[in-house]
């Protein structure tokens, strides 16, 4: 353990003559000159130990003790949550706490996030949500966040498991006894369940079992990709709406409405500090950078290389005299990869490959963005890379795609197009008007997402 040797201070329940209550009143102090992820675990009584930690001088962590099986009150610590390590093979998952806050002493809220198949590379809208929606909350309440790993990906050229599996299995990832013992130990006021299967029958059972083992806790799911339902599984879900259910488009609102829950629409966000618009000079210069011609207009896609992305759609622009197509494809790969890689690049398409650190400086040289999936099968209701497009002032051309037309429909700088046909039109028009787009992106910000979210 790494800091200033730590400084015990007890606090013991007036009531003596029950163990439990003793038990519920006595916290060790931790204090540490400094720490990447503080831990907290705390009691019924008072969940965070917040009531007498110190706030504003540096994390605390705060374990709770608990008498020992002679009699005696001596702390005895428990292990951090934080620092055990993820079993790949049951899925058993992570705990990591966030920032603590207080206002006038109080205990602060404690928020209990639960997200699945989190993997290292936040190259996927899934996992950008997941952590900066922690990211955000954390500045306005305790939370503490639960990630199941990251499944083996299966090869590009071998069959997908099937969904019903996909399912259980992250059913199973729920079902241990570490989860179960954060959520009895924090007592969160709210769950937050971020699904990666949206609403689907199985998530919904998920949903209903943090809400088992949540108690009192209020569970909210966030669900980012819209979903039909078969019969059985509208007749089963009547039984299984969490408390409230955040979905992207009022569309979705209505329908998880008519089947008797409550919904509301949610917006995702983006890091406007990162992505902006270019200096004076800046584009130039990243251009040379990164080996792209400086005279010609320069049209962007960031996203998955996979099928169903209707990346084929970009091949006519890319035959255009004066513009450079640039795509960036995420590590996420299916069968159609290796097939879409070569007809992208016969074409003349400039591709770059796998997780980037720095993709802001790929939309901060670029002149126009491109958006071409159609379907909602194969990406979230509300696209982040259109998000962090616009943060970065370039005009977006997309297909009439999720939450889009709700959001973007009448929106100078955005032009929303029924055809594949019609992007070329789209492009030639934006980059000859350059249109700005970067204060409708300001109303994007991931503080906005978290303020809405802790506000259900």
């Amino acid at each position: 353990m790494r800091g200033t040797v730590p400084q015990l201070s007890r606090r013991s329940d007036p009531d003596t003559s029950s163990r439990r209550s003793s038990a519920r009143a006595m916290f060790i102090q931790l204090p540490f000159q400094r720490t990447a992820a503080p831990s907290l675990i705390g009691s019924r009584g008072d969940p965070t130990g917040m009531s007498h930690a110190k706030v504003g001088g540096g994390p605390t962590h705060s374990c709770l003790t608990r008498p020992n099986r002679s009699g005696d009150s001596r702390p005895r610590r428990r292990r951090r949550w934080d620092q055990r390590p993820i079993d790949a093979r049951s899925g058993a998952g992570r705990f990591r706490i966030g920032s603590m806050h207080s206002s006038n002493g109080a205990p602060p809220r404690i928020v209990f996030l639960v997200a699945e198949e989190v993997g290292d590379a936040p190259d996927e809208g899934y996992v950008k949500v997941v952590q900066e929606l922690t990211r955000a909350l954390g500045k306005k309440a305790t939370v503490i966040r639960h990630m199941t790993p990251e499944r083996p990906r299966v090869a590009p050229d071998t069959a997908r498991t099937p969904r019903v599996r996909t399912g259980f299995h992250r059913m199973r990832a729920l079902l241990n006894k570490r989860l179960r013992a954060a959520l009895a130990e924090t007592r969160p006021e709210t769950v937050v369940y971020v699904s990666r299967s949206s609403i689907s029958l199985t998530a919904l059972m998920r949903s209903r079992l943090l809400k088992w083992m949540g108690r009192q806790a209020r569970v909210v799911m966030i669900a980012l990709q819209p979903r039909n339902q078969s019969w059985y599984s509208r007749l089963l879900s009547r039984m299984l709406w969490p408390d409230l259910v955040l979905v992207s488009t009022n569309e979705e609102v209505r329908g998880v409405e008519a089947l008797g829950a409550r919904a509301a629409r949610m917006i995702t966000g983006v890091d406007l500090e990162r992505f902006r618009p270019p200096l004076t000079g800046e584009k130039d210069a990243l251009r040379e950078k990164w080996g792209i011609p400086t005279g010609n207009r320069v049209v962007l896609h960031v996203g998955h290389l996979t099928g169903g992305r209707n990346l084929e759609a970009l091949l006519p622009l890319a035959s255009q005299p004066g513009i450079t197509v640039v795509v960036v494809a995420s590590s996420h790969r299916d069968r159609e990869s290796q097939r879409l890689e070569q007809t992208l690049r016969a074409a003349g398409v400039m591709l770059i490959h796998g997780y980037l650190a720095h993709v802001d400086e790929i939309y901060r040289f670029a002149d126009c963005y491109i958006f071409p999936t159609i379907s909602t099968d194969y990406a979230i209701a509300m696209p982040l890379s259109v998000l962090e497009a616009m943060a970065s002032d370039l005009p977006v051309a997309a297909m009439r795609f999720g939450a889009l037309p709700e959001r973007f429909g009448d929106v100078d700088g955005v032009v929303l197009v029924d055809s594949s046909d019609d992007l070329i039109g789209a492009v030639t028009t934006l980059m000859a008007g350059r249109p700005s787009t970067r204060k409708v992106a300001e109303l994007y910000s991931w503080a906005a997402v978290a303020e809405q979210v802790a506000a259900t």
